[in-house]
Parts: structure tokens; sequence; C-alpha cells
């Protein structure tokens, strides 16, 4: 399909531009001969004839240099006629704007127009032509709107759903070991009691796993109730779960009581869980396998840290570059896409520093109290 509309559109732009050529051709002559009738250019036919090709050849270089230079908005509108199954309505428009033209050129030799009428109705055309692609691409782009608002909808909701299902197996947890911690203690005193040597070094084995339990209790992943946002508290439990099956220490450190989030949460949420993948991929290579997530928020703004340690050194200007990657296996879009979130918000940066052999990587975002 995508061909096919290629293929129509360049007609409709070809013919445009040879007429246009031809009807240039015909001024030239007829300002270079003094004389503003059709017959003389009987007389000078081939030359004519090289001399349209030639402006018309001259017409089509300067297309496409204009076509070069809005290379990147017009692949974008194509991807998004893809991505959206609009090609059948493009085609159509398309195809319907190549047949009406190439009916008026028709009925205008068949009628005997004169040159006069020709090039106004040409001309005429070339508006129309212009105003309806305008119209093609305000619509493409509409569509491509409406279809993202409606992606985006779905996607929040998705991603609230999976949060209250997140908050509510990390509940469930903490109720299971309180629970297991109160039967633990109740059976004490009858494995005290008991001559069962074997009973007793059972019991000693099941305190002695349940202290490597999960610390949900501990003042780590429970200071994020202090967080308003289900959002981005839902992804600092995730992947504080997803370290601890990954055996890597991961440490959430909140000073406040309270923490208020208003603005671009979907993108934060984003971002944090790019930095925090990142981070954790990169300490599975090397021998300390720490990563902590620093929250701090006075006089509206609110900075979130991402600290792990380095081995080596690391190239800022490359570390932001699409393709760039220390990990093996990966195609390294993570970061180039944060940085891509953060150019299209007026409210948040990233600081990106080392010290002591530490990567610290800081959201911060203005408006965010």
């Amino acid at each position: 399909m995508q061909k096919s509309i290629s293929l129509v559109m360049a007609a409709n732009i070809e013919t445009v531009l040879f007429s246009l050529a031809t009807y240039t051709a015909r001024i030239i002559f007829f300002i270079a001969l003094n004389e503003w009738k059709l017959q003389i250019l009987e007389e000078f036919q081939q030359n004519f004839i090289l001399v349209s090709l030639l402006i018309n050849a001259i017409y089509i270089i300067i297309f496409l240099l204009l076509t070069n230079v809005y290379r990147a908005p017009t692949v974008k509108l194509w991807i998004q006629v893809e991505q959206y199954h609009l090609g059948r309505r493009v085609f159509t428009m398309s195809f319907s704007v190549f047949v009406a033209f190439m009916v008026i050129l028709l009925v205008s030799d068949l009628q005997s127009v004169t040159a006069t009428l020709q090039s106004i109705i040409l001309v005429v055309f070339t508006v129309i032509i212009t105003l309806t692609y305008r119209q093609l691409i305000f619509f493409v782009k509409t569509i491509a709107i409406q279809r993202q608002a409606q992606a985006k909808v779905i996607y929040n909701k998705q991603l609230n759903d999976y949060l209250i299902s997140v908050r509510q197996q990390y509940t469930d947890i903490r109720k299971f070991k309180h629970d297991f911690q109160n039967i633990m203690l109740s059976m004490k005193t009858f494995v005290d009691q008991s001559d069962s040597a074997e009973l007793k070094q059972y019991y000693q084995d099941i305190v002695q796993s349940q202290a490597k339990l999960l610390p949900t209790d501990s003042g780590n992943i429970a200071q994020v109730q202090a967080i308003d946002s289900d959002a981005i508290r839902g992804i600092l439990i995730q992947k504080f779960f997803l370290a601890r099956n990954q055996k890597i220490n991961f440490q959430i450190e909140l000073n406040q009581d309270h923490y208020h989030f208003t603005t671009e949460i979907l993108i934060i949420v984003r971002i944090l869980g790019i930095l925090l993948d990142n981070a954790f991929e990169y300490v599975q290579t090397i021998a300390e396998k720490d990563v902590t997530c620093a929250i701090t928020q006075a006089d509206n703004i609110t900075e979130i840290t991402i600290d792990n340690p380095i081995k080596g050194n690391l190239n800022f200007r490359d570390l932001f570059q699409t393709g760039y990657t220390t990990k093996a296996n990966h195609l390294g879009f993570g970061l180039a896409n944060t940085r891509r979130l953060i150019s299209e918000t007026d409210n948040l940066y990233l600081e990106t520093k080392i010290i002591h052999s530490h990567l610290l990587m800081t959201l911060i975002i203005v408006g965010g109290d």
C-alpha cells in the first residue's frame, strides 16, 4: 500500500511539475521571440521540447531539495500512516486528485481551451493539490493524536490495574510475615518443652530462614508509603522485589514523612524505570551489587537520585546516544529514550555525575511539590 501511495503521489507531483515546466517554456519562448502565439512554437518544436525537459528537471531538483529539508516530518508522517493503518484512505484521496487532474487536462485539450485558460486552470489546480495534501497531512496527524490519546488511556488503565495488584501483593506479604511471626512465637513454648532434639533443631532452622525473608517491615521498602503517587510508589515496589530476586542490594532512602507528585507522573515512572533497570543491569556485571534510590523534596523541587558503583570510566558524551550500551546483548535505547522524554517536557531535567567511582543520575522535577 505504501508503494502504491508513493507512486500516485509521485505521478501527481510529476504531472504538475511537467505542466508548469511546459508553460514556463512557453513564456520564455514568447518573451524571447516577442510574439504570444502558439503557432510560433511549431517552428521551434525540438528546441521547445528540450527546454521544457530541462526546466522540468530543474523543478524536480528543487522539489527534491525541499523534500530533503522536510525529511524528518515526512518520515514521521509515513510512520503514522503505517502505524494507524491509514494507507487505504491516503491512497484513495491521492488517486482521486490524480484522476481529477488528468481529466481536467484531457477535457481542456479536447475542447481546445486556449493556452491562457489552461495556464489559469493549471495554477488553480496546483493550489488545490497543495491545499489537499496539507489537509491530508492534517488529517493523518489528527488521527494519530486521537489514536495516541486512546492508547494512553488504555495504557494508564492497565498501569493502574497493575499497580493496584502490586500493592495488594505487598500488603499480603506483610500480613503473611506478621502472622508467621506470631505462629512461630506461639510454638516456641511447646518446642522448648519438647524432648525431641530434631524438633528443636527444625524449629531453629525455620527461625533462621524466617530472618532472611524480605524485610517488608524494615525502614526500607515500607518507607514508600510516604509517596502519595500510586504509580511512583508501585514502580519502586516492583523494582525492590526485582532487585531481591536478582540478589541486588537495593536501598530506598526517604527522609520525609510525605512526598507529593502532581506533574508528569507517567513520564517520571518511565524514566525511573529506565534508570533503575540500567543500574540493576550494570551492577550485575561487577562485584559490588549496590543500588540506592534517594528522593528529596523541598521548595517545589523534587530530586530522585539513582546511585550505583561503576568500574572503569564512562563516556558522558556517548552515554545518551542511541545504541550506546555498556552491557552485552543490549541495544542501548534506554538512556536515549530518557533524554527524549526529558526534552519533551519543560519541568524535567537530568543531572549526571561521577563521585568516588559511583554514578549518580538525578532526575530533577520542578513543580512536583
